[in-house]
């Protein structure tokens, strides 16, 4: 917290949020960094975890601080400091290299600095092969580690041409912007050979090369239409895809949409971390089977299952309480009950009992929005449930022909498993 109040005068001309509040706020981010394994929770002690979106600014903030405390010790001018987060650039004399080195490690002990010196007048940094000429200027290069596997999105994946073009627009940009007094011929020759290693053809990496050359790209200054339109995505099926996105450009040109991969390496391989137990789970649609006949609830829950399920069983106990009582259909507090679920309204119209220990999750979304359609998508997918049927009223009939297609699939498989 030092390194923000040390800073606070920077800091404060972006936030209407006054010192004490910020400071709360930011420890409170930072000590929430906790997972489980195996069982066992951990939660970060030192530093910031990992995919925590405020580690890069903290980690900046640090070396920002790091770097005025270091530089006021050293008793010899720096004429050249760049930084990119923990990567840093100096040029200082070669016989105070191991003095400054050992300068900056003795900032913190859990802080410490590896140097790479420049060799035979060459240095590497980030993207960059810094090149030192006899006249003392610089020119730079484009650089990859000898480690790189010089691997790009492969030209023959499933994924859309679109994104494979700009990957390539891409790594043509960055070879012709990185590189000064590199002539033509060289430039051309590394774009080759990197996209050639990815299968893209040769007479598209010279169509872009040339297009680019034809037409080099200018920085347009944002126009009021940016703020107007809306982004979307769109999961990539293929040519159906780009049908889409054509007909959409053609009648909603203030829609952007973008495809969306949903086969991911993430979705293949699965994490370390520990799963949440299912009704430790929020965002789902679970199903719910009767005791009494072969009907089911679906129902949906933006909260922990645990917790909704726990809100079921709270009223079941409650309608409970009223028969005991002697009470009727007719009475206002188990009318009142009725309007509450479905799940409820069927318990009192047919006397039935919900089995609540074995509650299944059909589905799950991050997005808070898409709950209430595949809820309505379930329930009409689903046989013999006792939702209402105002529950799937406000589902567009262009669902019916995907939704028919998925039940018959499905019927399908279960029947194939049956045999």
């Amino acid at each position: 917290m030092q390194n923000v109040i040390s800073r606070w005068d920077e800091i404060k001309e972006n936030t209407n949020i006054n010192l004490d509040l910020f400071l709360e706020m930011t420890e409170f981010c930072i000590n929430c960094s906790y997972f489980q394994f195996k069982g066992q929770s951990y939660q970060q002690v030192f530093g910031t975890a990992m995919g925590n979106p405020l580690s890069p600014i903290i980690a900046d903030l640090v070396m920002e601080t790091l770097l005025d405390s270091v530089t006021k010790t050293i008793k010899f001018p720096i004429p050249v400091i760049k930084k990119h987060v923990d990567d840093l650039m100096l040029a200082i004399p070669k016989d105070e290299i191991e003095t400054v080195k050992n300068t900056f490690n003795q900032y913190h002990q859990k802080i410490q600095f590896t140097v790479e010196v420049e060799k035979d007048g060459k240095l590497p940094y980030l993207d960059l092969l810094l090149v030192r000429k006899p006249d003392q200027t610089i020119k730079t290069e484009w650089y990859a580690k000898p480690i790189a596997s010089g691997r790009f999105l492969n030209y023959l994946s499933a994924h859309s041409m679109t994104l494979k073009i700009n990957v390539a627009k891409n790594l043509i940009k960055r070879v012709t912007t990185f590189s000064t007094n590199v002539d033509e011929a060289t430039a051309k020759k590394i774009i080759h050979t990197q996209l050639r290693q990815n299968d893209y053809p040769k007479p598209l990496i010279n169509r872009l090369i040339n297009r680019r050359r034809e037409n080099p790209p200018a920085a347009a200054p944002p126009t009021e239409d940016d703020n107007t339109k809306t982004f979307r995505s769109i999961v990539n099926i293929g040519s159906l895809t780009h049908k889409i996105q054509r007909t959409l450009r053609s009648d909603y040109p203030e829609v952007v949409t973008c495809p969306q991969q949903r086969k991911t390496v993430r979705s293949i391989i699965p994490g370390v971390k520990d799963k949440l137990e299912e009704n430790q789970r929020s965002n789902v649609i679970y199903k719910i089977p009767c005791a009494d006949c072969g009907s089911s609830y679906v129902g949906m829950t933006s909260c922990r299952l645990k917790d909704r399920v726990s809100g079921h069983r709270s009223t079941i106990n409650k309608l409970t309480e009223l028969r005991e009582a002697g009470k009727d259909e007719t009475d206002q507090e188990i009318m009142r009950l009725r309007e509450k679920t479905a799940l409820l309204d069927h318990c009192i119209t047919n006397n039935h009992q919900f089995l609540l220990d074995r509650v299944e999750v059909l589905d799950s979304s991050h997005k808070k929005q898409n709950l209430a359609i595949l809820e309505s998508c379930h329930i009409l997918n689903t046989q013999h449930t006792v939702n209402k049927r105002t529950d799937t009223d406000n589902l567009s009939g262009t669902y019916a022909g995907v939704l028919h297609t998925v039940k018959t699939i499905q019927h399908t498989t279960h029947r194939r498993t049956v045999e």
